[in-house]
């Protein structure tokens, strides 16, 4: 199923914090949140403080929580630039 999957990147001032396989993404954009699955059209915008939902290939929820910074998807490819990031405990099996 990876092959269906969104390739995600997060990155901080620290470097690489985030890299992993999700077939849904949902993050907190400037004006609301907003969710991604695979082939989303291009799109950049900007990410304000806010938690930052993926689920896995394998059905695993996990969390994060996002400062600001910038976010684009293309090419099943979503990169999340912030500069704060802190995992959360919170996983769920569905």
């Amino acid at each position: 199923m990876a092959d269906a999957a969104i390739h995600l990147n997060v990155l901080t001032q620290e470097g690489l914090v985030i890299e992993d396989q999700a077939v849904s993404v949902v993050a907190p954009g400037g004006r609301g949140y907003v969710g991604f699955l695979r082939n989303h059209a291009p799109l950049v915008t900007t990410v304000k403080p806010g938690k930052l939902t993926w689920r896995r290939p394998s059905g695993e929820t996990k969390t994060a929580r996002l400062g600001s910074g910038l976010l684009e998807i293309q090419r099943n490819t979503l990169t999340i630039l912030t500069d704060a990031f802190t995992p959360t405990e919170a996983a769920a099996h569905e």
